[in-house]
């Protein structure tokens, strides 16, 4: 009768496995595997705070809910109603150009269903731009018109 329940709780825990496999893997991250013998809503509650330690930033509203004190406290409706937050949460911090050191590319790996990677994107500002000439306009003299073309902006207040 226990290795039912057990079975059971391990099956849970894969079910909530997959359903953050399925949002993270737009950042090319996946869920931990639960352990063996895990409670599936404390297999939540470490999921969400790993989530929530590794992408966001500390002033995030979502990274100060405390979710093992929402498992101890059988708050598991409140739980239900901030998965969703904090995996939105995540996926925007991962893609915040502000959550990138200057100077720095993150690789972002979007996986398809199947766990392999569809798309590579890097975000940040590379150091290459220290490198390049800035932007010049330039400005011809029209000789039938005697004047510049393009003709300079005017400075409006």
């Amino acid at each position: 009768m226990s290795t039912t329940l057990e079975r059971d709780n391990l099956n849970a825990c894969r079910q909530y496995q997959a359903y953050y496999d399925n949002a993270l893997r737009k950042i090319g991250a996946r869920a931990p595997q639960p352990i063996p013998g895990q409670d599936v809503n404390e297999y939540r509650a470490e999921v969400c705070r790993k989530l929530k330690r590794t992408y966001l930033p500390p002033i995030h509203d979502m990274y100060q809910v405390d979710y093992r004190a929402l498992v101890a406290n059988d708050a598991l409706d409140t739980l239900k109603i901030f998965e969703p937050k904090l995996l939105a949460a995540v996926v925007e911090a991962a893609n915040n150009l502000a959550n990138v050191p200057p100077g720095e590319l993150r690789k972002i790996e979007e996986m398809d269903e199947y766990g392999k990677v569809k798309t590579v994107r890097f975000v940040g500002d590379s150091f290459i731009r220290q490198f390049t000439v800035p932007g010049r306009h330039a400005h011809i003299w029209n000789d039938r018109t005697k004047e510049f073309y393009p003709p300079k902006r005017s400075q409006q207040p």
